[in-house]
């Protein structure tokens, strides 16, 4: 009988490898058990067990064959329909979640609900966030799997901002924190610094990255075009925009202004074939998305209920501030340069000790 445990491993090798590895094991330990109990009741009962899986075994092999070529189709279906051509109404469409979500859908929701044409807790409320985020979830994993294409660079972008406003702030701020509490004197350098805390993360991503791509021939890619480093950090923009808004009312179409700039920045970009051109775009885009955002506080201001009195110089700091958050951004939109300007590894010359 060992044969016949030996044979049906091998006819097991028949099944797709997937399923082999993850079920091989089971199929084979449950053909032992029943053979073994058919061995105890006779010759009968051997046979018949033979005969079962001699018609059950062909048939279920062919059925997960059939299974495994659905679902491949399925897969290689599902992931052509993120195959877009450089500069297409597609991509610059699918890349464009991240800006839509932060500059048009979300304020959009909050202008809804204070006008109480939408419910804040109902169905609606909390339904329509969770579907958009679900989304931007989806996109950014399929992204992940297709190796990060042009389109999913925003969405990389807007996660990386979450986590250096939400986790890196804290890292980064903490030491900073116990280092300048005593400081009392304000001074714009201070300013810089304590603004930054929350786009240090963001700027030492940038640095980790171009040092990885110098040296990382997986990432040639980046290495050719420099600026899809710039488009992740543009990406990065919405969220930071929409931040500085928090508490406010009637920003909504200074909001939407923003993100018409920087959908448009982004449509030029995807469209660009220049280097320096590409880069200008974002850098252009970006500039004149936080000058609408610096001259929307300006107005908006003396009008909030939480600016009373009002104080002009409430609305000068508070613009100031979004120039900070521009002046680091800035900062990291040059940070690609190095992957550019500066001399790769194996271009430099190696000196022995011996010539030092």
């Amino acid at each position: 009988m060992q044969f016949l445990r030996w044979l049906y491993g091998l006819l097991l090798n028949l099944f797709p490898r997937a399923y082999r590895e993850e079920y091989g094991d089971e199929l084979q330990a449950v053909f032992n058990l029943s053979l073994d109990d058919a061995m105890k009741i006779g010759g009968l009962e051997v046979a018949g067990l033979i005969l079962r899986e001699v018609i059950s075994l062909p048939a279920a092999i062919l059925n997960e064959h059939l299974r495994e070529r659905r679902k491949a189709n399925m897969i290689r279906k599902f992931d052509s329909y993120f195959d877009f051509s450089y500069g297409s109404w597609k991509e610059f469409l699918t890349a464009l979640m991240p800006f839509f979500l932060a500059g048009a859908a979300m304020p959009l929701l909050n202008y809804l609900i204070r006008l109480k044409v939408i419910p804040a807790s109902g169905l609606l409320g909390n339904g329509i966030p969770l579907a958009l985020f679900g989304l931007f979830i989806i996109f950014l994993i399929v992204g992940i799997m297709k190796g990060m294409p042009r389109w999913s660079l925003p969405y990389f972008g807007f996660v990386l901002s979450l986590l250096s406003v939400y986790l890196f702030s804290f890292l980064f701020g903490t030491p900073i924190y116990f280092l300048f509490r005593n400081y009392q004197d304000p001074s714009l350098l201070m300013d810089i610094l304590w603004d930054g805390i929350f786009w240090y993360g963001l700027l030492t991503t940038m640095v980790l990255a171009v040092a990885a791509i110098r040296v990382s021939p997986s990432l040639e890619r980046f290495r050719n075009d420099w600026t899809l480093l710039c488009f992740i950090l543009y990406g990065a923009a919405p969220f930071g925009l929409w931040l500085t808004f928090d508490e406010y009312v009637g920003e909504e179409p200074y909001t939407l202004l923003i993100f018409l700039v920087l959908a448009g920045g982004a449509w030029f970009y995807l469209r660009s074939k220049s280097e320096w051109k590409r880069f200008g775009l974002l850098f252009g885009a970006l500039t004149l998305a936080m000058l609408i955002a610096t001259a929307a506080k300006l107005i908006l201001v003396p009008s909030q209920d939480w600016a009373n009195p009002i104080d002009t110089s409430l609305a000068n700091s508070d613009a100031k501030h979004t120039v900070i958050m521009w002046v680091w951004f800035a900062i990291g939109m040059l940070i690609p340069l190095g992957i550019k300007l500066l001399p790769h590894s194996d271009n430099l010359i190696q000196v022995s000790p011996s010539e030092g």
